[in-house]
């Protein structure tokens, strides 16, 4: 039986934050304490998630031992959006997808941070 316990808490009361725009990437081999992070920063003002989907392989482990010396790893916590919708076996989703392509990484270049960069650098719409 999964039930909800208390909605966990992000930050303090801070004045003097970074308020510029920030960008998180991910892609899917971001997993674990990183999507948890993804999901807590992403809070924050100004920021955006950038890259692809995540591994959603987030939740503690944890493990059974079972007639034949075999392991079974398994989770034991759900982890959810603050919508309670569901992460694991889903990933976090980016507010902006972005993924490498085989040029790109032939020719030696980071596309998704290219992209991140590109975002900063662009002017306010107003």
């Amino acid at each position: 039986m999964f039930t909800f316990g208390p909605v966990v808490k992000v930050g303090k009361e801070n004045e003097d934050y970074y308020q510029g725009k920030k960008v998180i990437l991910i892609n899917e081999t971001t997993q674990s304490h990183a999507e948890f992070m993804t999901m807590k920063y992403r809070c924050t003002p100004n920021t955006i998630v950038m890259g692809s989907t995540t591994a959603g392989a987030d939740g503690n482990c944890s493990y059974l031992i079972l007639p034949g010396n075999f392991r079974a790893t398994f989770t034991g916590l759900g982890v959810y959006y603050p919508d309670k919708s569901e992460t694991q076996q889903i990933g976090i989703l980016p507010d902006i997808e972005v993924k490498s392509t085989i040029q790109g990484i032939r020719q030696g270049r980071d596309e998704v941070l290219e992209a991140a960069i590109k975002y900063l650098n662009a002017e306010e719409v107003k």
